[in-house]
């Protein structure tokens, strides 16, 4: 039987964890970021368009539904190599490990300019945006479960606090209006880039309010509500917009109000809420006081 000093020694011995293992989370992380760019770039042939160019819908590919499932599949990889980088790293790490991947896609498709001279329209952009706000919450939801509870952020033992659709989550929710108004300034021109970068600041906005509206609600579902709130405002004006979007082009319909929204394409807007939200929500680590309003 085993003495009592020997179990004391046996108590004092230091638990070695994942955390204590740089080398192995590095070698994860960048493993994990070469697989989801290289998941994307698979797909990027099946978003071919009529016109000889990866279109910026999944609408304007030359097969639709092959293009839909090429997505699907990259981003179910993509996913579960983003589940062991929040396993290993932790999870919101593994929220921006997705966010690079369809980041890649989002680089390789077309910008506001071909959706408004390829036939496209804003109604099947608005329904492509609900699609990837299920697509977010889904690979959210798998990189938390797997990734497990964040460090800084303990249980409280309120359902409210702790729930991923509390109370509390949902007013973390609201940050992604602000991050609306943040997209709306910074895309100040119809450039890739711009848009792309527009969204990620939208994302950023979200991630950062959010933590300072919800300090201690683990943010399972804050990468989804800008898209989900981008997908709202480009169905309402499918619905409520008339005219040839070309032609709305040409005049600067994409200058100003509401039409300036227009020059982010879905794919954009998904890439920047994954990337941005995480590093947003890691921003306001050291800044976020641990009290609930």
């Amino acid at each position: 039987m085993p003495t009592n000093d020997s179990a004391s020694a046996a108590a004092s011995t230091p638990q070695v964890t994942t955390q204590d293992k740089p080398v192995l989370r590095s070698v994860t992380l960048f493993v994990a970021l070469a697989v989801a760019a290289l998941s994307f770039r698979a797909v990027e042939p099946f978003m071919t368009s009529t016109r000889g160019i990866a279109g910026p819908l999944v609408v304007d590919s030359e097969r639709p539904a092959i293009a839909a499932v090429a997505i699907l599949i990259a981003f179910a990889v993509v996913s579960a190599a983003a589940a062991l980088v929040g396993r290993l790293v932790n999870a919101v790490v593994g929220i921006f490990v997705l966010g690079t991947g369809v980041g890649y896609l989002a680089m390789r498709c077309g910008s506001s300019v071909d959706f408004c001279f390829g036939g496209s329209s804003v109604t099947s952009a608005g329904v492509e945006l609900v699609g990837w706000t299920v697509l977010a919450a889904a690979g959210s939801h798998l990189v938390f479960k797997v990734g497990g509870p964040l460090s800084d952020i303990p249980s409280t033992g309120e359902d409210e606090i702790d729930a991923p659709t509390g109370r509390s989550a949902r007013k973390a929710w609201a940050a992604a209006l602000a991050g609306l108004a943040v997209a709306w300034l910074a895309a100040a021109t119809a450039s890739k880039g711009q848009a792309i970068g527009a969204a990620t600041l939208a994302g950023f906005a979200t991630g950062a309010i959010g933590r300072m509206i919800s300090p201690r609600t683990t943010p399972v579902y804050l990468a989804a509500a800008p898209i989900a709130v981008f997908a709202a405002l480009f169905l309402y004006l499918g619905f409520t917009t008339k005219g040839d979007l070309a032609a709305g082009y040409a005049e600067g319909a994409l200058n100003s109000g509401l039409g300036r929204f227009l020059r982010l394409m879905p794919v954009d807007i998904a890439a920047g809420a994954l990337c941005g939200t995480s590093l947003g929500f890691g921003f306001m680590r050291s800044f976020a006081a641990q009290d609930d309003a």
